[in-house]
This record gives C-alpha cells, structure tokens and sequence, in this order.
C-alpha cells in the first residue's frame, strides 16, 4: 500500500514536471541550476575536506539540498501556472480555497451566494475574523456581498468582517489570498473554528442561496490546465 502510494507521488511529479517544461521553456535552466549550485557547493567542501566521511557527508547534503531547492523551485513555478490559468475563470476563488487556503482557516469551495450570472460570494473564517470575497462583475455582485455580510454580523456581532473582490474591477487571483493573510489579526486561534462552526449552522446554506434554473451539481470550480 505505502509503495504504491509512493510511486503514485513520482508520477505526479513527473507529470507536473512534463507539464512544467511544456508551459515554460526556460524552467530547465532554473530547475537544473537549482539542483546544480547546491550539488556543486557540496562536491567543493567534499574535495576541501581532511577526511573521507566529511567528504562524503558534504556530497549527501549537496544532493539533499539540491533536491529540496528543485522541489521548492518547481512547486513555485507550478503556481505560477496555475494562477495564470485561473486569471479570469468562472469558479478560480473556488479552486484557490481548494487547493491553496493555509490550515488555520476555515471555508467551504461552495459559494455562500450566487446569482445566474455566475457572480458569487464566499465566507472563510481565521485570525482576522469573516472575509467575505466576491467573484464577477463588482456592481452585480454588491447586493450579495451585503447580504452575505448582514447576516454574518447579526450572527457574530462581535467578529471584523471584512470583504475583498476579485476580477477585473477588483483583486487579481494572485493577489487575493495575499491580501487576505495581511488583515490584522483580530481573534484567537481557538475561536476560529467557534465562529465558523456558528456561521455553518445558523446561516442559510450555499444550496438554498442557488438561483433557480442553476443545478448546484453541475457546478465546477476552475481548474489549472
């Protein structure tokens, strides 16, 4: 079981790597140098060393490093991709809250409001209080964001709301999840599971806040292509 986990991870390094290559053309040269200038300055304190064992221990760690500086140079890269990719989808805050939200916060890929013009309003919870993030056209979108943002603060009265949108008028992709990790920190970390499990109880739920003539389980959030 272990082994084929393990081999299902160096195929979807793999695969990431081919589709990394193919996006960005230039990407070998930086992944090469990045595993190269570690493997390079271990190789020169191996040949510097008095005894064989040092030399030996610099070449491992020259090969160790190497590799966590690719790992890290590729999964830099990677966003870098999928954030293009996302710029101007329906559903791209979805796929952000998805795949990239930090543990300590709390959200559902659902939206919390959403219209037939595929505008939509999401709540996440952390260490600043709520933040509410609207997605589409900024001026369709506001009466939702109101709404979403009423109904929070009679909900906890007590916790900052905050809101931020994203497209054209408003935050890039990139940008979002950037600005939202700058709000000040307004709770304890221990009440952001409090505020969020009261907001999932008590708030209407994403299904409810569907527009008619929109099936809930056809929707689907952008993904990096």
């Amino acid at each position: 079981m272990a082994t084929e986990k393990k081999k299902g991870r160096i195929g979807e390094l793999v695969d990431v790597l081919k589709l990394v290559l193919k996006r960005v053309p230039l990407s070998w040269l930086w992944l090469g140098l990045s595993f190269l200038l570690p493997l390079a300055g271990g190789i020169v304190f191996a040949v510097l060393s008095t005894d064989v064992i040092s030399a030996v221990v610099w070449v491992i760690g020259g090969i160790l490093l190497g590799l966590l500086a690719f790992l890290v140079v590729l999964g830099q890269i990677t966003q870098r991709l999928m954030y293009q990719n996302l710029e101007g989808q329906i559903g791209a805050v979805s796929a952000l809250i998805k795949n990239q939200l930090r543990r300590s916060w709390r959200a559902s890929e659902l939206p919390v409001r959403m219209n037939k013009s595929s505008d939509t309003v999401y709540r996440l919870v952390g260490r600043p209080g709520v933040v509410i993030i609207s997605e589409g056209v900024k001026t369709r979108v506001a009466p939702l964001v109101d709404e979403a943002r009423r109904e929070a603060a009679r909900i906890v009265p007590s916790v900052p709301i905050h809101t931020l949108h994203v497209g054209a008028d408003g935050l890039k992709i990139d940008e979002t999840f950037k600005s939202m990790y700058k709000l000040k920190s307004a709770i304890k970390m221990v009440e952001v599971r409090v505020v969020s499990n009261r907001l999932n109880s008590i708030a209407k739920t994403p299904m409810s806040q569907m527009p008619k003539g929109i099936d809930p389980t056809k929707i689907r959030s952008a993904r990096p292509r």
